[in-house]
């Protein structure tokens, strides 16, 4: 069981996570977007982020997120792409996930 600590931590990090993952949402709704586990754009959207943060964006005015959540939440789709964590029974446009 998680500590009083972690519980904390993990909603706080989900209650910044939620911002950019609705923005990602509407987007993909309206077909701007391929599903997060088929976007191959997760590298790329990372160091556009960082380089927004380096240069004194602090919030997306798309989602109201901190432009580093947006860069956390691409490395994590990254990470659960490469990892299998992804939704089971679905495929990619190569058939295969």
């Amino acid at each position: 069981m998680f500590s009083t600590e972690q519980e904390d931590v993990l909603n706080r990090f989900m209650e910044e996570l939620r911002k950019p993952t609705g923005d990602g949402g509407r987007k993909r709704a309206r077909g701007e977007k391929p599903p997060w586990y088929e976007d191959d754009s997760h590298e790329a959207s990372v160091f556009s982020h960082l380089t927004k943060w380096k240069r004194g964006e602090i919030i997306d005015p798309h989602s109201g997120a901190h432009t580093l959540v947006h860069a956390a939440w691409r490395l994590l789709a990254i990470a659960c792409r490469e990892t299998g964590n992804v939704p089971q029974g679905l495929t990619n446009s190569e058939g295969v996930l």
